[in-house]
């Protein structure tokens, strides 16, 4: 009897606090595209028991996209920025999720937040979901090509750079073509190093070899190339070759032609469709 009381407490407990979530200008689902380009979009993401600290409603979240938009332009050269995800009133589209298990410290990617966040339908091809969250990790921030993690307190105070960081992760840098890569996709200087001072590197940004992608050419900065990657395709191709996922047909462009890039890396992953494959077994971890 004891056993059953508890678990009903922990039930009302959990949908009390979820529908604690629900507040004015707060929208749970990714909202109608202005196009169908290919968009980063914002998720404020929390853990089952984490505090709502509404940064998606009062405009926290609206003010760190300006930076990171600033300051990626600036590294450009002024040239490109990152394409948005807007709604049709104008505004920064940003989804409220609240995952129904507690935060765990460590990896992120290929695991349990993925894996629910595509379950809500945040799992479209065309896009590139950069999650915001107060809950706790050992990192400042993860990501890879479609789903990636800002946590906020690890990443104080330089929340900008990480941010950047993480989204050319998520751009599928550093490519294992890309010159001076090491310790998996990271580079020895610059934005992709451990100093995260504001410069790309040579080998990231307008470089000079065509066999290798080069970042000037993600779909997902604007002004857009002239001759464009998807850097989910590459990354699902690579997967696919590594570990036999995500299903589906995925192609490297065949004007990337570098060895390095095709043999790529021993632990090459891709989320996209994490949800056809993965077992819950996988996420026994991710305490309830």
């Amino acid at each position: 009897m004891k056993k059953i009381l508890l678990a009903l407490l922990i039930t009302l407990f959990s949908s009390s606090l979820f529908a604690s979530d629900e507040k004015p200008g707060r929208f749970f689902e990714d909202q109608p595209d202005v196009n169908d380009d290919y968009q980063i979009h914002f998720i404020y993401f929390l853990a089952k028991k984490t505090k709502d600290n509404e940064r998606d409603i009062n405009g926290w979240i609206e003010k760190e996209v300006k930076k990171i938009d600033d300051l990626f332009f600036k590294m450009t050269g002024n040239k490109q920025r990152l394409k948005f995800d807007y709604r049709q009133d104008g505004k920064l589209d940003i989804s409220f999720v609240r995952m129904d298990r507690k935060a765990k410290k460590g990896g992120w990617n290929v695991n349990y937040p993925d894996y629910y966040l595509q379950k809500q339908g945040f799992n479209n091809p065309k896009k590139l979901y950069f999650s915001f969250t107060d809950a706790a990790s050992g990192d400042g921030g993860q990501m890879g090509p479609h789903h990636g993690y800002l946590f906020i307190k690890r990443a104080s105070g330089q929340i900008t750079k990480i941010s950047i960081h993480e989204l050319l992760h998520g751009n599928g840098f550093a490519m294992p073509c890309t010159k001076g890569v090491k310790n998996g996709s990271h580079l020895t200087t610059g934005i992709l190093s451990q100093n995260l001072s504001k410069k790309f590197g040579k080998g990231v940004y307008d470089h000079n070899d065509p066999t290798c992608p080069d970042l000037k050419d993600s779909v997902y900065l604007t002004p857009t190339s002239d001759n464009p990657f998807d850097p989910l395709q590459i990354a699902c191709a690579l997967g696919q070759k590594k570990r036999g996922n995500p299903p589906g047909n995925y192609q490297i462009p065949a004007r990337y032609t570098h060895k390095k890039l095709h043999k790529g890396r021993k632990n090459e992953w891709c989320t996209y469709k994490l949800t056809e494959y993965a077992k819950e077994d996988w996420f026994k971890k991710w305490k309830e």
